[in-house]
């Protein structure tokens, strides 16, 4: 009897104890998931040679114009030093070229300028443009006044597991809200002009997802689309879902637009009111399983034949990155390159 007391009296101190720790990592997990770090003001600099701040920028005013393009670089910086590399510039020279009556923004969120003792030929490139700008984005202030005003202040975005990717899809929204135009992701290159395309619109993937690579939201009905896209992410955000905050919140959005969440009866032409899901062949007709087809010489054909009626190229960064490739690569993505961002191709060793 005594020695079944003793072997229950352990085992309810080994209970205890257990919930004691699970109580104790759940508190751990809890602080540091509530520790928001803005990693993008790692560094102030106060040299004086940041880039201009967005909120500067003449060209800009709120909803003045359609032919805004914007680009977001949200890479964390330690250095303060402007970078860009080749594929980056390809994409903005690309839209520079085929849209030569629009503004081009790369806007960066972090304080980088010109602090650099060694020549940066890709953004002499692309600043050789007259519509190509670089500004400095301070995400907090880039807020105020905007639905996401608090919820920036908050921190959430920046407890996020993928920080980077998560200020992305945040800001492609928030620009256009703020501004109107057309969002594009920094691993494109521009086949066609935009002006070619009705208003408010974006490319499907696949019969579940309208894809966010290429967003444009003009005019009234074009801001009201966004409004409802910032108020989804106020809803919806997650920090551990990767695809959740992009692709995630234009689909949802467009579903309560169109009444369906086939995304295949969304591209019939009224279906959406005043939104366009444009095919899956007009962005992403090279979809991101297929990636390597950019890359490799056994498909330069069919790629390039694929991309014949398309209005951008995307080339999936987040599964491509990996790849090098010369001037000389007999692939798709060089003769694109040669075509729509030939400056960008000379001023680069490697792609």
């Amino acid at each position: 009897m005594n020695l079944r007391y003793i072997n229950s009296n352990i085992i309810r101190k080994r209970i205890f104890l257990f919930l004691v720790i699970i109580v104790l990592l759940i508190i751990f997990v809890y602080s540091v998931r509530n520790d928001a770090k803005n990693c993008f003001l790692n560094y102030t600099w106060t040299d004086g040679k940041t880039l201009q701040d967005v909120s500067k920028n003449i060209h800009l005013k709120t909803h003045s114009s359609s032919k805004n393009i914007f680009f977001h670089e949200t890479s964390c910086s330690n250095d303060g030093i402007i970078k860009i590399n080749s594929r980056q510039a390809c994409a903005i020279e690309s839209a520079a070229r085929m849209n030569p009556d629009y503004n081009i923004y790369l806007l960066f969120t972090s304080q980088v300028g010109y602090r650099n003792e060694t020549p940066l030929p890709l953004v002499d490139t692309l600043l050789s443009y007259h519509n190509v700008h670089f500004n400095y984005l301070n995400i907090t202030r880039y807020a105020e006044s905007t639905p996401l005003a608090d919820w920036i202040k908050n921190g959430d975005l920046f407890r996020s597991s993928y920080v980077t990717s998560h200020t992305s899809d945040v800001l492609r929204y928030l620009s256009l809200w703020k501004y109107g135009g057309t969002y594009m992701d920094l691993d494109i290159v521009m086949l066609d002009k935009l002006s070619k395309q009705k208003p408010n619109y974006a490319g499907a993937e696949s019969n579940k997802f309208v894809a966010v690579g290429i967003i444009n939201f003009e005019g009234e009905s074009g801001h009201e689309i966004a409004d409802m896209c910032l108020r989804d992410l106020l809803k919806n955000f997650n920090g551990e879902d990767w695809g959740n905050n992009g692709p995630g919140v234009l689909t949802r959005v467009l579903q309560k637009i169109c009444g369906t969440k086939d995304v295949m009866k969304m591209m019939i032409d009224g279906v959406c009111k005043n939104f366009n899901v444009l095919p899956i062949e007009k962005c992403y007709s090279i979809r991101w399983p297929e990636h390597r087809k950019f890359f490799e010489e056994a498909f330069l054909n069919e790629t390039l034949e694929r991309l014949s009626d398309s209005l951008i190229a995307h080339v999936w960064n987040k599964h491509s990155a990996a790849t090098v490739l010369t001037k000389e690569s007999n692939v798709a993505y060089i003769h694109l390159a040669k075509k729509y961002c030939p400056k960008t191709l000379s001023a680069s060793e490697f792609f």
